[in-house]
């Protein structure tokens, strides 16, 4: 969903320090002072500029990107403000302060610095990832003869005691041919040279050149560091050893995917954990970097349920913390409020920490209701069913007024989180009033969508309780708000995780509304994208978050997957990174494959991230709060088969344990292995290839109809035989 107050259209142009810093003591640095002269850090005048990466759009409501509609993040985890990467190995600086940035709903202007070489010239480019994940961008290209790559990362530098973040940069030149060649990489002011390497390279050689600037302080209030400090800091391999560890552990300590038919989406996974921590700055979950530098209600709860889904609960009690303020103080949308239980839930189900609950289950937040208790916001969602027949008030949560569809998915949502929780600290009366409320909202829902699917004889669900589609903006088949319930509206997936009864139109119709909606894309858009929003209206950010309830669906169990495969093959503007609405793509852009010219919002999207890996977290294996462990539920045919792996470590089941799993096939024949701690329930195996086609099972009972195996916790290992192979 578009934010209104902090959009930027794009217009295509011309053509929290966690480990150890790497100490550096002030002495040190002074003591190398003379090591590279002041001078040295200028571009000379003959040099050209960088590639565009900078600011656009009116103040106020500016985002930074590069001249293809391209824009990347790198960083450091908890840094105050992000740095913009571009296409050409340009990135932005931002020097606005606290309360500016790109995004931020700021007034003034956006300040900063581009920074890059003007050695690129817009010839074919790759870029991607170091190591296919790691918040190293590389951009690489050829000219004159030579191979050049430009690298820029981020590094958390301790210098003089003062905690920083510098931008580390590497224009490596290679020399395939039998001759000589020259190639001035022509580094902008103001980055600070970490070596002297000649501009000739040799025969069959590489030369590095390498770089420095700082880019952020963690708010704090201290001075940028002197060139010579830099220098003395280290150099550019040692920064880059220290970034990749450092990643590394943070990915050790969340579940890990290993093992896909898919490698890409691994690579995706990965990196967007990362961004979601550089784009972060402190405990405030912001949007973006660059286009919703700030944070919303709704995505700070849907991008803590993936950091909790995946376990990350580092620091878990400040983010609550923070997201109780978010969601009493940002009043754009209101169903970050009514979803605001479901948060708790999740990291209840996780880790088991029942005082840390109780404590904030009836007591508000140090600035009273601003900061309101979980039993606050439950009463709230009574409180907002001024709707017609007592369905939810009428709202702008898809950036149009009207009484939405996923306005009472997500109350539903957030009153059955609300119920679990209340029994969970033994508050029965609550857990009483939760459940009446529940059954009586979705006798309304049901009552009122029945009532508008029956008058307007409509196959599908509406995206508005009260007029069809064809009333609202949902008119326009490629604005994929038509899929709103299926994402932000949680409630038939996530819903269902937590025992929630389920029943009326929002289960009955989901198979029949996919096949509505992309029934009206056919013809106008690519196979599983949902659309996009005004007036970008190729994909979105959200696009495999849309698949989510098809995992409650019959046919279209896989569609996260599907869609997220879409992401990665047509939608990044950046390296696994996705504006928020994206523009068809732009054949004339350097950049190899298939990419947006253009997009709204911010580019990475924090909360489209969250949503596209928590549905793939989700489509490979998900934890319901009774113990039982789904295994496989949304795994695409074409992955069974042929010796495919899948394999999970250190997945979070319940009460802070961990398993691991890898489902590897050999012709018609699947196994499923379990290691680690032993799961708290039943494990139900159901790939939905196994639906109506499995012959035997080595262990567990067999349910062919439903395509499930069902497991005893202790058992450790099962080989599923097909009827018919995949």
């Amino acid at each position: 969903m578009t934010k209104v107050s902090a959009r930027s259209i794009l217009g295509v142009a011309a053509g929290l320090a966690l480990v150890a810093l790497v100490a550096v003591p002030a002495a040190s640095a002074a003591t190398t002072a003379a090591a590279v002269p002041a001078a040295s850090a200028a571009t000379t005048a003959s040099a050209a500029p960088p590639y565009n990466c900078s600011p656009n759009g009116p103040a106020g409501s500016q985002t930074v990107y590069g001249t293809f509609g391209d824009a990347g993040v790198i960083g450091w985890a908890g840094n105050s403000q992000a740095v913009v990467a571009c296409l050409g190995g340009s990135f932005w600086v931002d020097t606005s302060g606290p309360n500016g940035g790109p995004g931020s709903a700021s007034t003034a202007a956006v300040t900063g610095t581009t920074y890059g070489y003007g050695v690129y010239d817009d010839s074919a480019t790759t870029w991607t990832n170091a190591d296919g994940y790691l918040p190293a961008l590389v951009t690489t290209f050829h000219r004159d003869g030579a191979t050049v790559s430009i690298t820029n990362f981020g590094d958390d530098v301790s210098i003089g005691g003062h905690a920083y973040v510098i931008i580390y940069s590497r224009v490596s030149v290679s020399n395939p041919t039998g001759a000589a060649v020259t190639v001035d990489p022509q580094p902008s002011a103001g980055l600070v040279p970490l070596n002297t390497a000649p501009d000739t390279v040799a025969p069959h050689s590489t030369v590095n050149h390498d770089y420095a600037v700082p880019s952020d302080k963690f708010g704090g209030s201290y001075s940028y560091p002197a060139s010579s400090a830099l220098v003395a800091a280290g150099g550019y391999d040692q920064h880059f050893a220290h970034m990749r560890a450092y990643w590394n552990g943070q990915l050790a300590g969340i579940a890990q995917i290993t093992a896909l038919p898919d490698k890409s989406l691994i690579s995706a996974y990965q990196t967007g954990f990362i961004y979601t921590q550089i784009i972060r700055a402190g405990d405030e979950l912001k949007t973006g970097a660059n286009g919703y530098d700030k944070e919303f209600s709704h995505d700070v709860i849907g991008i803590l349920a993936n950091l909790f889904t995946q376990g990350y609960t580092a620091g878990a009690h400040g983010l609550l913390d923070r997201a109780r303020y978010v969601i009493g103080s940002q009043t754009q949308y209101d169903d970050g409020v009514w979803t605001y239980p479901w948060i708790w839930a999740i990291y209840l189900l996780k880790t088991g920490d029942l005082s840390f609950v109780k404590a904030n289950f009836a007591a508000d937040g140090p600035s009273g209701s601003t900061e309101p208790s979980i039993k606050a916001t439950a009463h709230l969602i009574a409180a907002d069913r001024t709707g017609p027949g007592g369905i939810m008030e009428k709202t702008n949560d898809i950036d149009a007024n009207g009484y939405w569809t996923i306005d009472n998915y997500e109350a539903l949502m957030g009153l059955w989180a609300y119920h679990w929780l209340a029994q969970q600290v033994g508050d029965t009366s609550e857990a009483n009033w939760a459940a009446s409320q529940y059954s009586s909202l979705l006798a309304a829902v049901n009552k009122t969508l029945d009532a508008t699917i029956s008058a307007n004889q409509l196959n599908y669900l509406p995206c508005s309780m009260t007029e069809p589609n064809t009333g609202n903006r949902c008119v326009n088949a490629e604005d994929a708000n038509w899929a709103a319930p299926f994402l932000f509206g949680r409630w038939a997936w996530d819903g269902s995780l937590f025992g929630a009864p389920l029943s009326g139109p929002g289960v009955s119709l989901i198979d029949a509304t996919y096949q509505y909606g992309f029934a009206r894309l056919a013809g106008k858009l690519p196979a599983n994208t949902f659309g996009g929003y005004p007036t970008q209206y190729y994909s979105t950010a959200y696009n495999a978050g849309y698949g989510e309830w098809g995992l409650a669906s019959q046919n279209y169990r896989d569609q996260g997957i599907l869609s997220y495969e879409f992401m990665v093959s047509n939608g990044q503007s950046g390296p696994y990174s996705w504006w928020e609405s994206q523009q068809f793509p732009n054949p004339g852009s350097p950049w190899t494959g298939t990419h947006p010219e253009a997009g709204n919002g911010s580019s990475p999207h924090a909360w489209g991230i969250a949503n596209a890996n928590m549905v793939l977290l989700d489509s490979l294996a998900a934890q319901r709060s009774d113990g039982s462990l789904v295994v496989g539920r949304g795994v695409p045919d074409s992955w069974v088969g042929g010796g495919q792996v899948i394999s999970l470590a250190n997945f979070p089941t319940t009460g802070g344990k961990h398993t691991g799993l890898t489902i590897r096939t050999s012709g018609s024949t699947v196994t499923l292995t379990l290691s680690g701690d032993q799961p708290s329930g039943p494990v139900l195996f159901q790939l939905p290839a196994f639906v109506g086609n499995i012959a035997r099972a080595s262990a567990g009972t067999v349910d062919n109809k439903s395509g499930t195996v069902t497991l005893a916790p202790a058992v450790r290992s099962v080989t599923v035989q097909l009827s018919q192979p995949e």
